[in-house]
This record gives structure tokens, C-alpha cells and sequence, in this order.
């Protein structure tokens, strides 16, 4: 069977990438060797290829729209009622370890309210984990979504 340019210049992609066989590296490269001209045109085609290759364009002022977009969006969950209330409760809490300084006093009612505000600020971070993570993941997809120029 007669190799010829033709057929090395067809298997040069496969092989550049590495997903050739073990049969056609060997192939190619005994080719190659034989004839060392062809391997640096072929060498510079794969560069040249390469340098070439087209880089999908957003607009300009895409990115900068999405973050914006974000921005505003993030900016609405920001001061939440969760968040109001896990502060309020934690600084009742904090009232009432200055209130209640005296050993006489039973510790019930900060720890109650110190769970009260445990709770609220659990709930804050887990609902701003979720929009956060539901913004991010709309918005990759909406920068993504448009035709390109």
C-alpha cells in the first residue's frame, strides 16, 4: 500500500490532538521521518491552524451588562427580612448578656434568644447561598445565549 501526503495530511489533525491509534502515530511518524520537509510544513500548518482559529465574539458591552444585571439583582437580597432578623435577635442577645450580668439570674432567656437569632441567620445564609448560586447559574446562561457578531 502506496502512503501519500494526502493521507498523512488527513491523519496529521488526529495525531497532533493525541487520539491516534497506536498503528497510525507509528505510521505517521515513520512517514514524517522519511520525509522531514513535509513535517515542518505540516508543523506550521497545525500553528498556523491554530493562530486562525475563530474565537467566538460576545458584544462589547455584554459581560458589563450581566454584571450590572447581577448587581441589581444580588442588591435586592441583600437586606432581606432573614437578615434583619438574625441582626435584631443577636444584638437582643447581647442585651441581655450586659441586662443580666448578676449570678442570679437564670441564662434561659439568652439562650433562647441566641437560638432564636441561630436560627434566622442560618436561614439567611441558606437563602442567599441558593440565589446567589440561581443568579450566577441565569446569568451564565443568558451571557451565553446570544447570537454572536
Amino acid at each position: 500500500m502506496n502512503i501519500t501526503r494526502d493521507v498523512i495530511t488527513d491523519l496529521w489533525p488526529v495525531y497532533a490532538a493525541g487520539e491516534a491509534s497506536a498503528d497510525t502515530r507509528s505510521l505517521v511518524e515513520a512517514f514524517v521521518e522519511q520525509d522531514p520537509e513535509f513535517a515542518r510544513s505540516l508543523q506550521d500548518r497545525n500553528v498556523d491552524q491554530l493562530l486562525q482559529a475563530d474565537v467566538p465574539r460576545l458584544p462589547c458591552d455584554r459581560e458589563a451588562e450581566a454584571l450590572q444585571r447581577t448587581k441589581r439583582v444580588l442588591h435586592g437580597y441583600s437586606l432581606d427580612w432573614l437578615h434583619f432578623l438574625a441582626v435584631l435577635f443577636t444584638a437582643f442577645a447581647f442585651g441581655r448578656i450586659v441586662s443580666d450580668t448578676s449570678w442570679d439570674v437564670s441564662p434561659r432567656n439568652f439562650i433562647i434568644t441566641a437560638s432564636i437569632a441561630g436560627v434566622f441567620w442560618v436561614a439567611h445564609f441558606v437563602r442567599s447561598y441558593r440565589v446567589r448560586r440561581n443568579v450566577f447559574r441565569t446569568n451564565c446562561l443568558w451571557i451565553h445565549s446570544t447570537p454572536r457578531d
